[in-house]
């Protein structure tokens, strides 16, 4: 599979089949992570593996904030589309990963005076890398926000300085929703693929 292959065919998935995800093609996808460009060279994303430990916490967090989210929906019709729509794998996939960013601990890091979300953004680029690899292969993740993360964090004892971003379930897909992003197949929300929409030319007058 060719990069723009792996890129159209990456997919949030929330449904996965029970087959184990071998362990080079995860060292493979954790590989490609770290080649993720990131702010000051600081790659600060840290990920834990939490597969065999914390799925009935996850899972009690995740409903709890999925149903304060469901409070903000008004519309009878999309409350009851929102209700039927699987928004995690948390109980089914082999590979639950919890995804943090580890910021620098160092005086001073290049890029970040003033914009100290460069960081963050350094681990989403991380997280792109590892999806798409694992796409490349044949498997697939799902990107889990929908959760207490400060809460997360204190049930991991984890580094103070290590920001939650959320927890990636990762396995083989059991479809790829008719080659469309979950929400699009089901009919949430439209995918825009508008080149219009997010690419313009602006010249600026000279002073």
């Amino acid at each position: 599979m060719d990069l723009m292959q792996a890129i159209e065919n990456r997919r949030d998935t929330r449904h996965f089949t029970n087959e184990a995800v071998p362990k080079a093609i995860l060292d493979k996808a954790l590989m490609a992570a770290l080649h993720g460009p990131s702010v000051g060279l600081s790659q600060p994303c840290r990920f834990l593996d939490i597969s065999h430990c914390h799925r009935a916490t996850l899972i009690e967090n995740f409903t709890t904030q999925r149903s304060e989210a469901e409070t903000a929906l008004d519309e009878p019709g999309r409350l009851h589309l929102h209700h039927s729509l699987k928004l995690e794998s948390l109980a089914e996939a082999p590979i639950l990963l919890a995804a943090f960013c580890a910021y620098p601990e160092e005086k001073y890091t290049i890029g970040v005076i003033g914009n100290m979300r460069a960081v963050e953004w350094s681990c989403a680029c991380a997280i792109q890398n590892l999806w798409l690899a694992l796409t490349a292969d044949g498997f697939s993740a799902g990107w889990v926000t929908i959760l207490d993360l400060k809460a997360l964090a204190a049930s991991l004892r984890t580094p103070e300085n290590w920001e939650p971003m959320g927890i990636l379930c990762i396995g083989k897909p059991a479809t790829d929703y008719d080659g469309k992003p979950m929400l699009e197949h089901l009919g949430w929300k439209n995918r825009e693929l508008n080149l219009d929409a997010l690419y313009s030319v602006t010249t600026i007058p000279p002073r």
